[in-house]
């Protein structure tokens, strides 16, 4: 039975007074409650990257509907345990508009504030201006009224401390945004985050790559405040094989092979379930949720988000093979290839498995035989590797006789050209006039006849395109059954996606040099080429001079013409003819002859001849060939 309150005996103002007193009592028990319910919101979203990302969309993407993913549960389990410092190195491919930056670079650093606010962040991209929208977007959620309604009387900016790339918050705990490249003096946190650290249009560039790679290593990974706990995160589509997702898990192999554990933590979610991605047994790829242990099944054909990426959506991906296997798969080769496919190489040598059909066949002549060297930058088992092959030439047909591709320093590399040149009976010999190559060049000239050093032009995709066309009409022969021939057929097949594309500038070095020197002109190009060294063999007979070598004397029949220079398909060609005139090296022949006082020196070897004969004595003891 309650206690009743004889209220009778106060006076006007006692009542007063005591309805004061209960309304009072009435709004702290109310904001009791709501403080209650805001504590109990604030867990809720602290506890749960999920709900946090749901709640804070409408701040980020006000009127635009959120289509939650399972792989966003996924993405969200992997970051938590980031979060808790379970995994200290990361890294998450996923496609392209599939949540990747609001998720991970906006959302999940302001997460980690509300749960751990004396945490610093660095976040990096490949420049500046989009890691600066990046930053005030997560700047924009910190300062935004849902967030301060939840965290305003913990957490708030400093006014001193409150720019686009970085600001700081009451605990002295920053976010920091620069670009690959850009000044890091003074700044580290724990947290190290890089978001497409390498731009599409760039991954065919090396000198950018290489200047990636060292930022990485040098710079970025430095500012890490305690490597041994903190944490780095790398998130991005994939480029190329060689972006950081690939140079990290490069190391992670280096590692492995040594006994070590990986450092790295993948996690690659494909836009499409194919052959490539499901296991061959199960027929599914299974993905596994790290922290609440459910398990995601996804078979062939399945596609995330089926009702943003329909299939004639995902057709018409399809269509761009290169970026469909690389941004859209997170692999940077498709299984097919990118510019030269598996079905547009020609064999020799053997028979087709499937049709029985007899291959080519070497000719028992070829028209030319050379050996091109594509070598090293630095006598290193970290450096690229070494290529050395030999081609043989008959007609429009090339056919690759042997590839070496290994590590090998300079000595080696030389020794490698002489075993295939003296195998081959090459008479040229194709050296890149760069990095190694040089001090070859120089060293084979002392005892080796038709070396030439080449000096590339160029980028590295247009030598390759240059050649593209003659393996796609058939042009080119790789041996059925050698140990050599997978692996060029791979190097070729996937380029420009492959890591390792050395046989590639091997086998472009002879293609061009094949098309400067009109070898594509075929056997009535051989013919006429024979033509000449018969006639110049029997006037040497007739001289017996040194060297192959015709002395002219100045008051001689007018000397024939210099080849002249021809722009045919925007391929730099000799316009040769009868009258055109040739080095006398017979390992040269080349028509790149000037005039120079009193003779003619060959552009390509350097050979000098014609020379003046000399007044008086033995008019033949000067004649010969003077190199440079």
């Amino acid at each position: 039975m309650g206690l009743q309150t004889d209220l009778s005996a106060l006076t006007e103002h006692d009542l007063d007074e005591l309805l004061i007193l209960q309304a009072s009592i009435d709004a702290e028990e109310f904001e009791s409650e709501q403080e209650r319910s805001r504590n109990n919101e604030r867990l809720a979203l602290q506890a749960d990257f999920s709900a946090f990302a749901k709640a804070a969309w409408p701040i980020l993407e006000p009127g635009n509907v959120l289509v939650w993913s399972w792989h966003y549960d996924l993405i969200a389990e992997y970051l938590t345990l980031a979060a808790e410092k379970k995994c200290k190195r990361l890294i998450i491919n996923i496609p392209p508009r599939t949540l990747k930056s609001i998720l991970i670079t906006i959302m999940f650093p302001v997460w980690v504030w509300t749960r751990t606010p004396n945490q610093s962040f660095a976040c990096a991209s490949y420049s500046q201006s989009l890691s600066e929208e990046l930053s005030v977007k997560r700047r924009r959620l910190l300062e935004s009224e849902w967030f301060q309604r939840l965290w305003g009387d913990r957490i708030w900016l400093q006014k001193d401390q409150n720019q686009k790339s970085k600001f700081q918050n009451n605990y002295q705990a920053q976010m920091f945004a620069t670009s690959v490249g850009g000044t890091m003096q003074g700044i580290g946190g724990q947290f190290l985050l890089t978001d497409d650290a390498l731009k599409a249009t760039d991954v065919l560039s090396e000198a950018t790559i290489t200047e990636l790679h060292k930022w990485f290593d040098d710079t970025w990974r430095r500012r890490l405040n305690d490597p041994a706990v903190d944490v780095m995160v790398v998130v991005e589509q994939r480029t190329g094989e060689l972006d950081i997702t690939g140079h990290c898990l490069a190391g992670d192999k280096i590692l492995e092979e040594s006994g070590q554990p990986k450092e790295w933590t993948h996690l690659c979610i494909p836009l499409e379930a194919d052959e490539e991605a499901i296991d061959k047994k199960t027929l599914t790829q299974r993905f596994v949720y790290p922290i609440s242990g459910k398990v995601k099944d996804r078979f062939l054909g399945d596609v995330l988000q089926p009702q943003r990426f329909t299939p004639a959506v995902i057709a018409a991906k399809k269509v761009q093979r290169l970026t469909w296997a690389t941004q859209e798969q997170g692999r940077p080769s498709p299984l097919e290839g990118n510019l030269i496919k598996r079905s547009e190489v020609k064999y020799y040598g053997g028979r087709d498995p499937e049709t029985g059909e007899a291959d080519e066949q070497l000719p028992a002549k070829f028209d030319l035989i050379l050996t091109s060297v594509d070598a090293a930058f630095k006598d290193l088992k970290t450096s690229d590797y070494v290529a050395v092959g030999t081609i043989g030439v008959y007609g429009r047909k090339r056919f690759v006789l042997e590839v070496v591709n290994k590590h090998l320093d300079a000595p080696a590399t030389e020794t490698e050209a002489k075993r295939q040149r003296d195998k081959w009976k090459s008479s040229v010999v194709l050296i890149e006039d760069k990095a190694n190559g040089s001090a070859i060049i120089k060293s084979m000239k002392r005892s080796v006849p038709g070396v030439v050093a080449v000096e590339p032009e160029g980028g590295k995709f247009a030598r390759f395109m240059a050649m593209c066309g003659e393996w796609q009409a058939g042009d080119w022969y790789v041996h059925r059954t050698e140990a050599w021939v997978e692996q060029t057929i791979e190097q070729l097949t996937k380029f420009p996606g492959v890591k390792n594309d050395d046989i590639c500038d091997c086998i472009s070095q002879s293609s061009i040099y094949l098309q400067k020197k009109s070898h594509i002109y075929g056997m009535t190009e051989y013919l006429k080429l024979r033509d000449e060294e018969m006639k110049r063999e029997a006037r040497v007979k007739q001289t017996r001079l040194p060297q192959d070598v015709d002395v002219i004397s100045e008051s001689s029949a007018t000397p024939p013409e210099i080849g002249k220079i021809d722009h045919v398909d925007g391929i730099t060609k000799p316009d040769v003819d009868d009258g055109s005139l040739r080095c006398p090296n017979m390992d040269c022949r080349s028509t790149a002859v000037s005039r120079i006082a009193g003779g003619h020196r060959c552009s390509q070897c350097g050979l000098q001849f014609n020379q003046p004969q000399p007044t008086g004595g033995n008019q033949l003891r000067n004649a010969g060939m003077f190199r440079k």
